[in-house]
């Protein structure tokens, strides 16, 4: 387990790299990669259910790179964009592509339908923890701006 989550923080630091990351946050995206993949692991052999694996994992993700953009004052993007890639189902679209080849219909559906299954997986784990994030800036927003109004209406 430890050798495929150092093999997840190269390869999330590679794809840092890649998409061109100030050095300082190469190691950051690298360690949010890293825990991902792990909790990914952790979920995948105490549960086996692919799916809920990949949400939790994405929502921790998630969860992480607010906080680390948050700490360091960089873009979430930076974090969770790179540390995401080791959860997409890559392979399951490699055995569609494949089970098409070889006109095996059957086994492209059934590929083609976990690798749907997990694509919305990634993205409601990305999704309900942005909400969450974005609701309680929004509160924090009208809180301060109503503040700042009820402290004209006593200066006046």
């Amino acid at each position: 387990m430890i050798i495929k989550c150092l093999g997840a923080f190269l390869a999330t630091a590679a794809l840092s790299v890649a998409f061109e990351a100030p050095k300082k946050y190469l190691l950051h995206a690298g360690v949010a990669g890293a825990l991902s993949w792990g909790i990914y692991l952790v979920i995948l052999g105490a549960s086996k259910d692919v799916v809920m694996a990949t949400f939790v994992a994405t929502a921790v993700l998630t969860l992480i790179s607010h906080i680390m953009a948050r700490i360091w004052k960089a873009p979430v993007t930076m974090y969770l964009i790179p540390a995401v890639i080791p959860l997409v189902p890559g392979s399951g679209m490699y055995h569609v592509a494949y089970s098409l080849i070889y006109e095996n219909k059957s086994a492209a559906a059934n590929y083609g339908y976990e690798t749907i299954l997990l694509a919305g997986a990634i993205a409601l784990g990305i999704f309900v923890v942005d909400m969450v994030f974005r609701n309680n800036m929004l509160q924090k927003n009208k809180k301060k701006s109503s503040d700042t109004s009820a402290a004209k209406l006593f200066r006046e």
